[in-house]
């Protein structure tokens, strides 16, 4: 494998990766918020601004990660 083969290489491990952390986040979110509402607790109006502002963030990292992956798709056919 060539430097430049394994550089490629590591660059989709760490997409990878960051897709993982994403996704975890979000699941976590998710799962705390469901937490609040079955207590029968409803998130403060700041908590769920922040939710809001976190999921935003996520799908705009997604939507980074689905371009680069076309375009790695694209780059091999």
């Amino acid at each position: 494998m060539t430097d430049a083969e394994r550089q490629e290489v590591m660059r989709i491990i760490d997409a990878h990766e960051h897709t993982l952390v994403t996704c975890r986040a979000c699941a976590e979110t998710a799962r705390d918020l469901a937490w609040e509402v079955k207590r029968g607790a409803a998130p403060s109006p700041d908590a769920l601004r922040q939710t809001i502002e976190e999921a935003e963030r996520v799908l705009r990292d997604l939507g980074q990660i689905e371009v680069a992956i076309a375009q790695m798709r694209a780059a091999l056919w």
